[in-house]
């Protein structure tokens, strides 16, 4: 389908970790596929874009004026223009010829996740004042059905409005039809992290139940509340976490089915106030979690060693990686070695990386996955629940 003339509403996904003490992003993968989508448009003719994303997590406001900056470096010959507002009717004035608008933050207005009816909403209502529109859907798999990336597409779609898959969305969802074979036809290690335990305790079982041959390695947050779910006393990295009894319930229960499938650390490195210092799981309660310990580091690289040939998944850190300084450093150091053993090419492994956090651990270490996708938990869902999961409206 061409978009000559048409004023197109790219719904993006940039989310993106932006470091406050250097002014840098710590990555950029999906800042460029964003680039991809503007380009992609254009191409087909489009007069004006209008880029739509969420920033961060729900509450924060963070703002995507820093990505705005970093598109314009990757299209220097297009009018780029900061919105500086999530939905507003001021919005028409500003489209023209080869003119790309970057809305603010969708998540910066309380009505991306609580509202109740789609066409009462501030973005909605701007989206439909927008003359000659196509929309876009170009963010890769969604795992909150937020209102601009699926409440609105879906009701436009059912007005008539064109709705068209773009470039990234289309390689999100062949690459989990060809990750969804590779699992099933291999034995696999699956090497999380990550502070999104909902998310986590939501996916993992049901990986591990899709993919009978996976085992999983935790590390990070992920495993310190695992080690709560059994009893452990974890002293004040309980802080780290809003407690829900649900939550925990669940990461008992997935503990007791899949009962040796689910490596745990041994021990860890912990920040006692002092400095750094290695603790097994029973002194947890000394200091704050920082990295997995050398006796678990050997553990995960010994079982990866151990096999030919197989997949190693990786979505999230081992450690509290923003704050290593050098990759030797704890927080980083886990996924160092860990991360060295599965790109060692003696093995055969195919090793894959999904998420923003395992990109920018990725980067700072110079590894290249094999295959990757920004995507993270969103992803995952793709695979565990078929590609089309959260699209079934734009299939048919």
């Amino acid at each position: 389908m061409g978009f000559t003339g048409k004023n197109v509403f790219a719904k993006v996904d940039m989310n993106s970790s932006f470091d406050e003490k250097t002014g840098y992003f710590r990555d950029i993968e999906k800042i460029l596929q964003a680039v991809k989508t503007i380009k992609f448009a254009f191409e087909k003719g489009a007069r004006s874009i209008i880029v739509a994303s969420h920033q961060g997590d729900q509450g924060k406001n963070e703002t995507l004026k820093n990505h705005a900056e970093a598109i314009k470096l990757h299209l220097p010959h297009a009018d780029i223009k900061f919105a500086g507002f999530r939905a507003s009717s001021d919005i028409i004035g500003m489209l023209g010829d080869n003119v790309v608008i970057i809305l603010e933050n969708t998540r910066s207005d309380e009505e991306e996740w609580n509202f109740t009816d789609v066409k009462s909403t501030k973005m909605y209502q701007m989206i439909k004042q927008i003359p000659n529109l196509v929309f876009l859907k170009d963010d890769p798999a969604s795992h909150r059905k937020e209102l601009t990336t699926y409440h609105i597409p879906k009701a436009l779609k059912e007005e008539g409005v064109d709705i068209v898959v773009g470039p990234v969305l289309q390689e999100d969802i062949d690459l989990a039809s060809k990750v969804t074979r590779i699992l099933e036809e291999t034995d696999s290690f699956a090497i999380l992290g990550g502070k999104k335990l909902p998310d986590q305790l939501e996916i993992l079982p049901q990986m591990l139940e899709k993919f009978p041959r996976m085992t999983a390695m935790l590390g990070g947050l992920f495993s310190v509340y695992m080690e709560r779910a059994l009893g452990k006393n974890v002293g004040d990295n309980e802080k780290m976490w809003k407690d829900e009894g649900k939550l925990l319930e669940a990461a008992k229960h997935m503990i007791s089915e899949f009962n040796g499938r689910i490596m745990l650390p041994k021990d860890y490195c912990i920040n006692n106030g002092f400095g750094f210092v290695c603790a097994p799981v029973a002194e947890l309660d000394k200091g704050k979690v920082i990295d997995i310990g050398p006796d678990t580091i050997l553990k995960y690289m010994e079982t990866i060693s151990s096999a030919k040939n197989a997949s190693v998944l990786i979505n999230g850190a081992t450690g509290f990686y923003e704050a290593a300084a050098s990759v030797s450093e704890p927080g980083m150091r886990g996924a160092a070695h860990v991360y060295s053993e599965a790109f060692d090419e003696k093995h055969g492994h195919i090793v894959m990386g999904f998420g923003g956090d395992s990109m920018a651990v990725f980067n700072r270490l110079g590894f290249k996955p094999h295959i990757s996708s920004s995507s993270g938990k969103a992803f995952f869902k793709r695979v565990i629940y078929g590609p089309y999961y959260d699209l079934a409206w734009l299939k048919n």
